[in-house]
């Protein structure tokens, strides 16, 4: 006997669409259940009902008289199975001719399946895999795919077209990649909500995970507790006094009005107004640069790549001042949740002495809150080097650097000579690894901050900026030149910038010259000998 329709790969990847039938199908199944369901399990259903409904109508044979063959001639009232459909019932409700330069002349059915409107050819003379005679053998004791080894085969491909088709039905809704009837949803009313704001309120604004807060409402006695979790959390999502805050994974709520201010409004340190800047117009080397160095401005276009187990970055100035991390492309792989909620509430341990740091993810800002204390704590400089790593648990990521026993080196530092920025070279104690083109020591961070203020409030254009810091670091750098790495990392003492307009303005304002690689320095000035 020839094999059912939905054992093969052609029925599930070539063009696989969802009908009315599957969803209609799905709206029972969750009226029965009034459990929401994820996307997989929802596809898992709707390849049990295809190959159920195909079996249901039978291999329809040539003499059976009612399969749907290409070659066949039809009438409009005829009722048919397409096998290739998982045999669906259709009935023609019209016809009109149509032609090819290669079939010829046919006919143009049209189907009525379930409520949809489909077309088909009829009185086909070319050949057609339809066309052959279906004929009946004794049946065979392998019953071919069951519908779990056909879920692992194509399941992808079922949820992919799945997912596109829920999102067009009105009255479902997803919440925490799990869909259920809005009609059916349990009520939660603003009395429930305030309760919830007060459970959140006693627990230091959370995060507190849908369980805890029902348990602690008593919102359920013997109801159905998933679907009580599933409302409450439709209800808490649209209302904006509550943050879900959780990680891929997990559903965890805030009070939005007790999250640290840092978290809900970017530190001034961290503000940057986007500047426009052509990146195919910096050489090679330049542009290698700005993705090694992993701003979390930079925009460069993502490449598809595994989620990383552990990342290594860089700590600029900013972010040492605001206690936070850049999220850089790699770092922004190590913090997923699967619907990209603006903030995440997660932990951080430091990989050291296994401490628990309260942190949070804020996507919109590009960063990684709660590290000030840390960073003081273990002294790690600009341009040091840092690592996260993470783990089995979403929530709980490691954090390092790579720590060294201390010793009494030349670095670049930071003064302010009046109201001046001006760069020498200092002896610091370092107990830490860092880039030599990054680093930088700040011998008064209050005054940097005062010419930080000064900077933004009179906007200092950023051609200016780049040639002063240049003229400053030139006697500093290799004879007389200043690499493009850490002309970045001096500027964003003064001005939050990422490297692509700076390198921008080596190569095109006309100001600097190349002396080979990424070292520049302004025309005009001699080289050092």
């Amino acid at each position: 006997m020839s094999p059912l329709a939905t054992q093969t790969e052609q029925y599930w990847v070539d063009g696989f669409e969802i009908t009315q039938a599957d969803i209609d199908h799905l709206y029972s199944v969750l009226l029965e259940r009034e459990t929401p369901l994820s996307v997989d399990e929802m596809a898992l259903i709707v390849v049990r009902y295809r190959i159920e409904q195909e079996e249901s109508a039978g291999r329809p044979s040539a003499a059976s008289g009612n399969a749907y063959r290409p070659g066949d001639h039809y009438e409009v009232g005829d009722e048919l199975v397409f096998p290739v459909y998982g045999g669906v019932l259709g009935k023609v409700t019209g016809t009109r001719p149509g032609s090819n330069p290669v079939s010829g002349d046919f006919t143009v059915l049209q189907v009525d399946a379930n409520g949809e409107q489909m077309e088909f050819a009829a009185d086909l003379k070319a050949d057609h895999v339809l066309n052959q005679e279906v004929i009946d053998e004794p049946e065979e004791d392998d019953t071919g795919l069951t519908p779990e080894d056909i879920f692992i085969e194509y399941g992808g491909e079922v949820a992919t077209a799945l997912e596109a088709r829920l999102s067009q039905q009105d009255d479902l809704v997803r919440l925490a990649g799990r869909w259920f009837p809005r009609s059916l949803l349990a009520d939660v009313n603003v009395g429930h909500l305030n309760l919830a704001e007060a459970v959140l309120d006693m627990a230091g604004g959370g995060p507190l995970s849908t369980p805890d807060i029902v348990e602690q409402m008593g919102l359920v006695s013997d109801g159905n507790l998933r679907l009580a979790e599933f409302s409450l959390n439709y209800g808490l999502q649209r209302d904006e006094r509550f943050d879900e805050v959780g990680p891929a994974g997990l559903v965890l709520w805030f009070l939005k009005r007790m999250e640290p201010d840092e978290v809900l409004n970017a530190p001034p340190r961290l503000a940057y107004k986007p500047i426009p800047f052509d990146r195919a117009a910096l050489p090679p080397d330049l542009q290698a640069l700005e993705a090694e160095i992993g701003d979390e401005h930079s925009d460069i276009p993502a490449r598809k790549a595994p989620r990383p187990q552990s990342a290594t970055l860089l700590l600029t100035y900013p972010h040492k001042r605001a206690g936070t991390l850049p999220l850089s492309p790699q770092l922004r792989l190590m913090f997923p949740t699967a619907y990209e909620a603006p903030r995440i509430r997660f932990t951080l341990i430091d990989a050291e002495t296994d401490e628990e740091i309260p942190a949070w993810v804020v996507r919109p800002g590009g960063y990684v809150y709660g590290l000030k204390e840390w960073f003081a704590e273990h002294e790690v400089p600009v341009g040091g080097y840092l690592t996260v790593q993470r783990g089995e648990d979403p929530s709980r990521v490691r954090i390092g650097f790579a720590k060294r026993k201390p010793r009494i080196e030349w670095i670049r530092t930071a003064l302010i000579d009046g109201t001046r920025l001006v760069f020498e070279n200092r002896k610091w104690s370092m107990g830490s690894e860092y880039d030599e083109l990054m680093v930088l020591a700040v011998d008064d961070p209050d005054a940097l901050d005062a010419a930080w203020t000064r900077t933004t409030h009179t906007n200092v254009p950023l051609d200016t900026l780049v040639q002063d810091m240049c003229r400053q670091l030139a006697p500093l750098g290799p004879q007389g030149t200043v690499h493009a790495k850490t002309l970045y990392s001096a500027i964003n003492l003064l001005r939050r910038c990422p490297p692509g307009p700076i390198f921008e303005l080596l190569a095109q304002s006309g100001e600097f010259e190349n002396v080979g690689g990424p070292y520049w320095k302004l025309k005009g000035v001699a080289s050092a000998s």
